[in-house]
């Protein structure tokens, strides 16, 4: 009896999933952020713009050093079999989502025989508010994410099983997972020296595991520096236009120390409440096991650098929330109440919740699929322009200040904004409108306006 509740609360985990992320798949509107990237992958899809050096718009941007390519490049696959819709931006969010639950589970199998409670750090990990944003509003550390946790996976399968086959696959990823956000996704070199400590019985295949990885990444890094020249001219731009100056503190300065911790407790909450109950339910407080000892140490390792730099934004901690997740999990898992509950109530009632939250969220994401889930007054008004000036370009007085116009305009309607002369004006309400312009369309509830060069 037990093992079919547990399937059901199988079952349970990702009906909430469902509700959680099918209600915006069909909606337009995500932070700017991830309206940039999904521009650049459908760029890159139409020829504009190359792996190596990707295209955002004319005027901004137009060879994109922000970030390493390989999740444009992948995302760009995504528009090629879908076409350029709207939903495809969070189905491939959604997509990364489910490759980083399997990750999970393969993790939890490898340090936990009781393989059909996978459930429990899947929704834990999956009501973490960070993890759910991220994936909604296509954000890289999506496919961070998943590339970070599959190199965990298959450093500590290669290990385990001694097939270092797995390992050098791992290297291979691993060049995947810091081409998708660079630096940030080399917290993975620190599983097997994580592992050989707290498991000595696997010690010396850890160091085999790491040569392996550490030459087939080598192989790989090498190989694109000396050979492909378009490699080498994007790294060198990347390193001095975005990487040195973020170190350096010259770029955008963001977040605290303070927020960020106050940001990571609120995801730790309900973790620690459930912990909490099970604790005084048990009268005895759970041991400390050596499996999320480790899954807590890698954690720190994803989280920590982030506190010593000058921008630090809450997405930025979502990868180590796998870990964190896991840890939990782990700690919860170890006695035999409540997951070996035997009650044929329970089996029904979780049947018809999981049937229930389903309808419920196909039903929301049939009802939503009409309508733009954020800034759907900027999205309406950019649709508005575009059918009487498709495909054009629009001035603006101050470009940084309309990032996310440009970014809405750019994705959904291919409108380009630049402050360089034009015969389009866009102005926002409340600003001195340049002399020679005269007034087309008010969109009040976009806050702006257009306005057209005045024939003389």
């Amino acid at each position: 009896m037990s093992h079919i509740i547990n399937h059901r609360l199988n079952q349970f985990s990702w009906a909430v999933a469902a509700l959680l992320l099918l209600p915006l798949l069909f909606t337009k509107g995500m932070f700017f952020d991830g309206l940039t990237y999904a521009t650049i992958a459908r760029n890159l899809e139409e020829g504009l713009g190359t792996f190596w050096a990707p295209h955002y718009t004319v005027y901004i941007h137009p060879e994109f050093y922000e970030h390493p390519p390989f999740s444009f490049g992948i995302h760009s696959i995504f528009y090629r079999l879908f076409g350029d819709q709207a939903w495809v931006d969070r189905f491939y969010a959604y997509t990364l989502y489910g490759l980083s639950i399997l990750m999970m589970r393969r993790l939890w199998s490898l340090f936990i025989s009781a393989g059909h409670r996978a459930w429990i750090p899947q929704l834990l990990w999956t009501i973490t508010p960070g993890v759910i944003w991220v994936h909604q509003n296509n954000m890289l550390e999506a496919p961070l994410n998943a590339a970070t946790l599959a190199v965990t996976w298959l450093l500590i399968e290669g290990t385990f099983k001694r097939n270092y086959f797995w390992s050098a696959l791992a290297g291979m990823l691993l060049y995947i997972a810091l081409g998708i956000k660079g630096p940030v996704g080399a917290f993975v070199i620190m599983v097997l020296p994580v592992l050989a400590v707290l498991f000595p019985e696997h010690r010396k295949a850890s160091l085999w595991s790491g040569l392996a990885m550490i030459i087939s990444f080598s192989i790989l890094f090498s190989y694109s520096y000396l050979y492909v020249p378009d490699f080498t001219k994007f790294f060198e731009g990347y390193l001095n236009k975005q990487l040195m100056p973020t170190l350096g503190g010259l770029r955008e300065q963001a977040g605290s120390v303070g927020g960020s911790l106050w940001t990571i407790g609120k995801q730790f909450i309900v973790p620690t409440a459930v912990l909490t109950i099970l604790v005084i339910r048990k009268k005895a407080t759970y041991k400390v096991r050596r499996e999320s000892v480790f899954f807590f140490i890698i954690a720190l390792c994803a989280t920590l650098p982030f506190l010593f730099m000058d921008r630090q934004h809450h997405y930025y901690f979502m990868p180590a929330m796998a870990y964190w997740m896991l840890g939990f999990a782990i700690l919860m898992e170890q006695n035999p109440w409540p997951w070996s509950i035997q009650r044929k109530k329970w089996v029904v009632r979780l049947t018809i919740t999981n049937l229930s939250i389903w309808v419920i969220a196909i039903g929301l994401s049939l009802y939503f699929s009409k309508s733009p889930s954020r800034d759907k007054h900027v999205i309406k008004a950019m649709k508005a322009i575009s059918l009487d000036y498709p495909e054009s370009t629009i001035q603006v007085t101050h470009l940084p200040s309309q990032w996310k116009c440009a970014a809405i305009a750019a994705r959904y309607e291919k409108i380009q904004l630049c402050e360089a002369p034009q015969d389009l004006y866009l102005n926002v309400r409340g600003e001195t409108v340049p002399e020679g312009y005269e007034l087309i369309t008010e969109y009040p509830k976009a806050g702006f306006d257009i306005y057209k060069k005045a024939t003389p």
